[in-house]
């Protein structure tokens, strides 16, 4: 580049360069640009897409119904797995989980439903099996009697719950042509329930359908306890699945005795 000795000449070239620097009070510092840099991201994670939403709310509700179906679970409310075992009841009125003061408590289970009516029944299998005495329980030992038939397993909490209830049951209607029948379906056989009987002794017979073969007049049986109430005439009047209701139960037991 040529230069120049005019002196004017480099005062305006100067005074132009000077007009090019930026002014130091304009220039943003470090901290202050990445401050800049930051507040629009922080703006757009705070905003979630409408589908987010819904599906967020779609979470929310099928979780409400999953404890509506298991039952009410909080902090302050029983574990559903011990009300399904009929292990603990629903909270008293007033306390956290419960009614209004005043009100009675909400069900925990639904009413268990009446007996079949008399020509609508059907006829119960005809079985043989071994019981505990080393015999053969069949239907027709129990022919003129009302028959409570129950379907068990060792590893069956809500199975074990029933127990004291069936012999009560056994205690009180005996004499007035009733019975209870407990029907293992342990693999294992009597490797596994003459011990439990042993450790919990009951007043009532036990037989075992340990195999395929012994199960199956009773047709497919995926949840236990299962018990039928079986009328005079052998026929079932009743069928319950899962855990029974102690007072719906007796008074069906009371209907068959005095049909």
């Amino acid at each position: 580049m040529a230069t120049h000795d005019d002196p004017e000449l480099e005062r305006w070239v100067d005074d132009r360069m000077a007009t090019l620097e930026p002014e130091p009070q304009k220039q943003p510092g470090v901290d202050e640009g990445l401050a800049q840099l930051k507040t629009p991201r922080a703006q757009q994670r705070g905003r979630k897409p409408i589908g987010l939403w819904l599906v967020s709310a779609a979470v929310v509700v099928w979780g409400g119904a999953m404890v509506v179906t298991l039952g009410p679970w909080t902090g302050d409310d029983p574990d559903p797995a011990q009300v399904m075992a009929g292990t603990t009841e629903a909270p008293p009125p007033g306390t956290a989980g419960g009614a209004a003061a005043g009100t009675p408590p909400p069900t925990r289970r639904p009413p268990e439903p009446g007996l079949t009516a008399i020509d609508e029944r059907p006829d119960a299998p005809h079985f043989t099996l071994p019981d505990a005495d080393g015999g053969n329980a069949m239907l027709t030992d129990y022919a003129g009697r009302v028959l409570l038939l129950n379907f068990w397993a060792t590893w069956c909490g809500p199975c074990k719950v029933e127990m004291p209830w069936f012999e009560e049951f056994e205690d009180t209607f005996a004499d007035d042509g009733f019975a209870v029948l407990g029907v293992s379906l342990d693999e294992p056989g009597w490797d596994i329930v003459r011990p439990f009987l042993e450790r919990q002794p009951l007043n009532y017979r036990i037989a075992l359908a340990d195999t395929p073969e012994r199960v199956a007049p009773f047709g497919e049986t995926y949840v236990l306890p299962k018990t039928w109430l079986i009328d005079r005439q052998g026929r079932i009047a009743a069928a319950h699945v899962g855990l029974v209701d102690f007072d719906s139960t007796e008074s069906q037991i009371q209907q068959l005795l005095a049909e």
